[in-house]
């Protein structure tokens, strides 16, 4: 469990200067060359809105709360802090189960030109390819849900910011956020797909091998020499190929699995501290709770106290 970023996106430039012209889904688009910004407010319940984007979009929550019906994906709450790819030509039909006037939801949609996102692929399918897959680096092919880490959401931000601020130059800011928005979404996907694969797919992509391996040995001392062998890479390889496709490096990959036990166990049962330390592979209570708390946000008590 990656640490989460709560701080609400800030939409206070736009809030200032946007129309409201109706109710629901009202639209404010924000372009630059190679992409559109939306940004949605809606003021009192609806249902089956439907959005079609002709390029990928990124759709992620600012406030309040809506009900996503996506082709072939069971529908899901989509909160705060969420976001959600859809490809394009894709039609995206919406619930507003609790906006109200006083209580809007507001929503932003980024829509990406496809050169743009075939220029960023390409790059990394050239410089960075996924090791064992034949297809390589992929955006917007598919829908992918995800809770926003903390790097999305400053990059979502950040693009806010750019694009509702009135400087010449914003084309050129905003092209290299998206650059590095395109590349850690889709390692945010690639780990999700890999942690996620079928023993079948683990047999043939040694970093979904290494994923499972890694799960299945969170309560012991790991070394990258051991990881790099059961892929059968050497150190450095390995080290590199992982970083690169994971978006970080095996000893966070490791930490963040153990955490996400760890809430797991905390949440799930009432064994003591000390005893979910040792089974998540920390050797130092200590270590542990501080780990937990920059990961989660809070300490290990104040979570099991939360969700319980």
């Amino acid at each position: 469990m990656k640490s989460i970023q709560t701080t609400p996106l800030n939409i206070s430039r736009h809030l200032q200067s946007r129309r409201l012209e109706q109710e629901v889904e009202n639209r404010t688009a924000y372009t630059i060359d190679t992409a559109e910004l939306n940004i949605y407010e809606t003021y009192h319940v609806a249902e089956k809105v439907e959005l079609t984007f002709n390029s990928p979009v990124l759709a992620s929550m600012i406030r309040g709360k809506k009900v996503m019906h996506l082709p072939g994906t069971p529908s899901f709450d989509f909160l705060p802090g969420e976001s959600v790819i859809v490809p394009s030509e894709e039609t995206m039909r919406i619930d507003f189960p609790e906006a109200q006037s006083q209580n809007p939801t507001q929503c932003l949609a980024l829509a990406i030109d496809p050169s743009k996102v075939k220029q960023v692929t390409d790059l990394l399918n050239e410089q960075a390819p996924l090791v064992d897959n034949s297809t390589g680096w992929q955006y917007g092919q598919s829908n992918f849900f995800l809770t926003n880490d903390v790097p999305i959401h400053q990059l979502i931000a950040r693009l806010i910011y750019i694009f509702t601020e009135n400087n010449k130059a914003k084309d050129v800011f905003a092209n290299l956020i998206l650059q590095e928005l395109v590349v850690r979404l889709m390692q945010t996907q690639a780990r999700t797909l890999l942690l996620s694969a079928t023993t079948n797919v683990a047999s043939v992509n040694r970093l979904a091998h290494v994923a499972q391996y890694i799960n299945k040995n969170l309560n012991r001392n790991l070394h990258i020499k051991e990881l790099a062998d059961e892929a059968c890479m050497s150190e450095p390889n390995f080290y590199r190929t992982f970083k690169q496709t994971f978006g970080m490096t095996p000893l966070d990959f490791i930490n963040q699995q153990r955490i996400d036990l760890a809430s797991r166990l905390l949440k799930a049962t009432n064994r003591c501290l000390a005893d979910i330390s040792v089974d998540c592979g920390f050797n130092n209570l200590t270590y542990f709770m501080k780990l937990f708390r920059r990961e989660i946000g809070m300490s290990p008590a104040q979570y099991r106290k939360q969700t319980a």
